[in-house]
């Protein structure tokens, strides 16, 4: 009996230092870890193996195995699993429960931590629609070194989702890799291209949480890129207007991220969307549009180009050759 107390005794004092040490490390997010409240559990393993190396090193060892601390951090109220289908995570906070409310963009930065926020959840999150979010994305970002100036964004590799494995569901419409499902609404995940995202920022988002997401403008661009993953044509519209609205957007970044991306068929859509929205482009941008305009291979087979990809819209715009509703 002494033994076991003895045995007793070692496992509670191990318990204890391993969750002063944890604390430390849950306290603040990190560049590697964005946030330290919400845990995926390949990554959540991580974090124990580098709390208990640490306190190795301070011979201070235990056999006990990190499913039995993650259970004895959950009967203390400090940990509760979410209720992810398709992903295993849990929640780190006091009094945390299955119940306990969790924003969609910190699981997305749980799931990929090195991942970019972008999409319908950056519209969302630029109050930039209406519209209920009915999907989630975050991105891999890629430096493609086989992409040039005339390659059409819409056909650019990188944004194919890989091919899923046997546990994963294909998306629908493409839409990437079905990361997990979080009360009904899926979460993907997508490769693009480095050079297609230039607008990237990163936001404080709470006292234990970071995010990095697209800014205001790049958003706006991605519309035109991939607008069913933005939420459909009526949320693109929508988010145009808004934007010209609100006389949020700044014209020197947008001309900047054109510059950047350096694909044409970009910035004669945003041409015709600024016309179709009443809104008349400054010296800079103008002049660099106009440029573009004056490229166009008007002979090319391809000359023509949808406003949004993937709509067969019938009117066209003569002087940009870009179908519009």
């Amino acid at each position: 009996m002494a033994s076991n107390q003895t045995k007793f005794e070692k496992e509670q004092i191990y318990r204890e230092a391993f969750l002063a040490r944890l604390n430390k490390k849950l306290s603040t997010p990190t560049t590697e870890w964005p946030t330290v409240r919400c845990w995926k559990e390949p990554n959540l393993n991580k974090i124990f193996k580098q709390v208990r190396d640490e306190l190795t090193q301070e011979n201070l060892k235990s056999s006990l195995p990190h499913v039995s601390l993650l259970n004895w951090l959950c009967n203390l109220g400090l940990a509760s699993s979410l209720p992810l289908e398709g992903e295993s995570a849990y929640l780190f906070e006091m009094g945390a429960s299955a119940e306990t409310d969790v924003p969609p963009l910190e699981l997305l930065m749980a799931s990929k931590p090195s991942g970019t926020i972008c999409y319908f959840s950056a519209v969302a999150f630029h109050e930039l629609t209406t519209q209920i979010v009915e999907h989630h994305h975050i991105a891999d970002l890629q430096t493609s070194s086989n992409t040039s100036a005339s390659e059409r964004p819409e056909i650019n590799a990188l944004e194919k989702p890989k091919s899923p494995t046997p546990s994963v569901a294909r998306a629908p419409r493409g839409l990437g890799e079905l990361l997990f499902r979080f009360q009904g609404v899926p979460y993907y995940g997508t490769r693009r291209s480095h050079r297609l995202v230039p607008g990237i920022q990163k936001r404080g988002y709470g006292p234990r949480s970071q995010i990095r997401i697209t800014t205001f403008e790049q958003t706006l661009l991605d519309t035109l890129y991939k607008p069913f993953h933005c939420g459909g044509p009526e949320v693109v519209f929508e988010a145009w207007q808004e934007a010209k609205t609100s006389h949020r957007i700044n014209e020197e970044r947008l001309l900047q991220y054109l510059q950047a991306m350096n694909y044409p068929a970009t910035s004669r859509r945003v041409a015709v969307m600024l016309e179709l929205i009443g809104s008349t482009p400054g010296n800079e941008l103008q002049h660099y549009l106009q440029t573009t305009q004056d490229t166009i291979d008007r002979q090319s087979p391809h000359a023509n180009i949808s406003l949004l990809p993937g709509i067969e819209y019938q009117s066209i715009n003569q002087a940009w050759l870009v179908n519009m509703p």
